[in-house]
């Protein structure tokens, strides 16, 4: 995919924080959003916000002098910091001169803004959520350890920016709200995409040719389907618990985990747990897993975009997942339920239950899922984008 480098003409390059070695993995928003907007013409290429080797020498040294500053007791959010974001950008807008950036970090840091201008750069945001939201809603799990100063300091450098940028592309109304309650961003410069799923549209042409799968109605059997990182915010545990319920009463129900899962649960019965999937090698096994998933299930406690319940929609799967977040906009792009983020196993069990004592409402929901598969897109995301982009 092309770089960032110096170049006449219009050119459009969508930067962000997590284009590393595990993106093909898990997340990768930046890397899977640049492979189709370059392949469809809107973007030019992206770019890397994490340094990259000697050339940034300088930023490697500050991170050393901030953690030592804090006692090197395991301080952690350099990244949201200033003396990240300057080294970072001193590097990279000679290389951006001329172009449109689209952000998908909620920072672009203090030396961005006094001097994108004079590099005739316009600059945009993409972000699935706010630092307030992150900060705040991922308190309990991912943000746990993040220095409170750099947090404190970010959330008044990520209000700059949105004062700056030309308009800001977020990916669900929850987080529209949260601009504008909480950062005073008016309402006009605000539009929303929902993200598309981490999977490269070529590789699904063979199944979206393919004619819907349906199980028959008098097979009362489900697949359950789990994708994910951090299975305990993401309630694999509530999940297991009510597929044990299930079984215990008869029912024929399977679960089926990617990615992290505590050990008590891969053991048991009814559980298969594939482990972590490189997407980059071994794409074709992970959508041949999915695929055969009845039902995707993920009762997060906070989730900014769930790109996991996209890939379940893009294959055509329903999901059933907690009404938090962006969750409810990633729901409307696909077919499945919403359920309180306070469920209990026995109420998910008593849910899925249904699902399999009524089959015609599972076969109903796979039906729309599948008709609406090529919503969950990033494909379709960069059509809406291309058109923020031109207003």
């Amino acid at each position: 995919m092309q770089q960032a480098s110096p170049s006449p003409g219009c050119r459009t390059y969508v930067v962000g924080c997590d284009v590393r070695q595990d993106i093909r993995v898990f997340s990768g928003i930046t890397y899977h959003l640049a492979q189709q907007g370059v392949e469809d013409g809107l973007l030019t290429g992206m770019m890397n916000l994490h340094p990259r080797g000697i050339g940034d020498w300088r930023v490697y040294a500050k991170a050393g002098l901030w953690k030592l500053r804090g006692g090197f007791r395991g301080r952690q959010g350099f990244i949201f910091t200033d003396g990240y974001l300057e080294g970072i950008w001193k590097r990279a807008l000679p290389a951006l001169q001329g172009s449109t950036v689209i952000n998908n970090f909620q920072l672009f840091g203090s030396h961005f803004l006094r001097s994108h201008e004079a590099f005739g750069i316009a600059p945009y945001f993409y972000i699935d959520g706010t630092l307030g939201e992150y900060f705040g809603n991922y308190r309990a799990f991912d943000t746990a350890e993040i220095d409170e100063t750099a947090m404190r300091q970010s959330l008044a450098v990520e209000r700059a920016g949105y004062a700056s940028c030309r308009k800001i592309v977020v990916m669900s109304k929850r987080t529209a709200e949260n601009m504008v309650q909480h950062y005073d961003v008016p309402q006009d410069k605000i539009r929303i995409v929902p993200p598309g799923a981490n999977i490269p549209e070529r590789l699904l042409e063979t199944l979206d040719s393919q004619p819907e799968r349906r199980r028959q109605s008098d097979r009362k059997s489900l697949v359950v389907g789990f994708i994910g990182l951090y299975p305990e915010r993401k309630g694999l545990p509530t999940i297991a618990e009510a597929v044990q319920l299930l079984r215990r009463a008869g029912y024929d129900i399977r679960l089926h985990v990617i990615g992290k899962c505590p050990l008590q649960i891969a053991q048991q019965d009814g559980v298969t747990h594939f482990g972590l999937i490189d997407k980059a090698v071994d794409m074709d096994r992970f959508i041949e897993i999915v695929r055969n998933v009845d039902v995707g299930c993920m009762l997060s406690s906070a989730e900014n975009a769930g790109i996991a319940l996209l890939e379940f929609l893009r294959m055509g799967v329903p999901i059933i997942a907690t009404d938090v977040g962006g969750i409810p906009d990633i729901l409307e792009l696909g077919a499945g339920q919403l359920v309180s983020p306070e469920i209990s196993a026995g109420d998910l069990a008593q849910h899925l239950a249904r699902l399999l004592d009524e089959p015609n409402q599972i076969a109903e929901l796979k039906q729309n899922a599948w008709c609406r598969r090529r919503n969950a897109s990033w494909r379709r995301a960069v059509q809406d984008l291309r058109g923020v982009l031109n207003r």
